[in-house]
């Protein structure tokens, strides 16, 4: 009987846990277009999201939006935090990025492409920033936004940069099916050539051990630091527009214009579908900070806040 009580109740829980995964916390609403970025500062205090509506919005964690950026005169393509939580940065389509304090004043407003920012991310120790976009380069700042290099080799826009967990690295997507590593100091180590369509993402994973790319091909592939790739990540119907680690490590969160994000451990094995299937134009997916959530842009330009499995 106890036996049986105990089974019982494990199978409540687990479907209990199994149901609060399909559920959405919270959801902020603001934007009228397509969200494009999505970042929760390092603190868990705030939130930013960029938009093709050509705003940014800082959110408390209430949804509230306690501060409107509207100095970009097209769409905010991404956005991000400082480590230390205390400035956040917009990335236009009309070439800039825009460095802030958190109190919502101007530090500067940096001329960074030739075309658009794309991509704009901080180092991890926040001495750096690097940005990518349009004309095919990516740049590497100062804190303050002054240029240090310009590193030059791919074809195509570079959809993302961001830095190895050491900063001694970076790694570059781009539209030109490939992407690339790069010494801190300019020197291309390597070239990751994989993917039959444009590469949207690519990132380090937390431990600096193994790379994580996404294409337009709907696919993901995890790699190894010598460019072997060991896993690919198949199940999205459209086009992969972001895609990241968990901060542990163990899991993958895809974001696709088929209107879903998936999660995924780094076997490849699909764990969870998030948001109803519609085509869009984009949709970003990003981890809480505190590993409780999967935050994911929805097809009315809402930010939800779904549970992740147990």
């Amino acid at each position: 009987m106890k036996q049986t009580t105990i089974l019982i109740l494990t199978f409540l829980i687990n479907n209990l846990l199994n149901a609060q995964s399909c559920v959405i916390v919270k959801s902020f609403a603001g934007h009228k277009e397509a969200i494009l970025g999505i970042a929760q500062s390092p603190s868990g205090k705030y939130f930013l999201s960029g938009s093709d509506d050509n705003l940014a919005f800082l959110w408390d964690e209430s949804g509230k939006i306690i501060d409107t950026i509207s100095v970009h005169l097209k769409s905010v393509n991404d956005v991000v935090f400082s480590p230390d939580s205390k400035r956040f940065i917009t990335g236009g389509s009309e070439g800039t990025f825009v460095i802030w304090n958190i109190d919502g004043t101007e530090v500067k407003t940096v001329k960074a492409d030739e075309v658009y920012v794309k991509t704009v991310v901080y180092s991890n120790d926040g001495k750096f920033i690097l940005s990518g976009g349009g004309d095919n380069t990516a740049k590497l700042w100062t804190a303050n936004g002054e240029l240090i290099r310009t590193f030059k080799g791919h074809k195509c826009t570079i959809y993302q940069a961001s830095f190895s967990p050491n900063d001694k690295s970076i790694i570059l997507a781009s539209c030109d099916n490939t992407a690339s590593v790069w010494s801190i100091n300019g020197k291309r180590t390597m070239t990751l050539k994989k993917h039959i369509s444009g590469v949207s993402a690519a990132s380090f994973s937390p431990n600096g051990k193994s790379i994580l790319t996404a294409s337009f091909d709907k696919t993901a592939v995890i790699w190894s630091l010598n460019g072997k790739p060991i896993v690919t990540l198949k199940g999205h119907s459209g086009e992969i527009n972001q895609a990241e680690f968990s901060s542990d490590g163990k899991y993958i969160l895809t974001g696709s214009e088929d209107g879903t994000a998936k999660l995924w451990n780094t076997k490849g094995k699909l764990i969870k579908t998030f948001e109803e299937k519609y085509e869009t134009e984009y949709t970003s997916a990003t981890f809480s900070k505190d590993g409780q959530f999967a935050i994911v842009s929805s097809k009315d330009n809402n930010i939800n806040f779904w549970y992740l499995p147990k």
